[in-house]
């Protein structure tokens, strides 16, 4: 996981209403929607920014893994994207 996609992403849910845990360890495996932090319909904010800032473009199938709602999840996607874009 890079450290660049790992401080935005926590950067992003600490501005919205904070992340659960004490430590970054618990932080990162927050499952952002079951904990409220995003609302569905807030996914394409999050995607969009996501894009714009890494210059990288999700897939139907990047969005539908399972590490995906998890904080820390997202950021290893991101960084996978980023090391092998296409």
């Amino acid at each position: 996981m890079r450290k660049e996609v790992k401080e935005w992403i926590v950067n992003f849910f600490e501005k919205r209403k904070g992340i659960p845990g004490e430590t970054e360890e618990e932080k990162l495996k927050v499952d952002y929607f079951q904990t409220g932090l995003l609302e569905s319909i807030e996914v394409v904010d999050l995607i969009l920014g996501i894009e714009e800032k890494f210059e990288v473009k999700f897939t139907p199938e990047r969005m539908q893994d399972r590490r995906f709602c998890y904080i820390g999840g997202l950021a290893n996607i991101i960084s996978e994207m980023m090391d092998h874009p296409g």
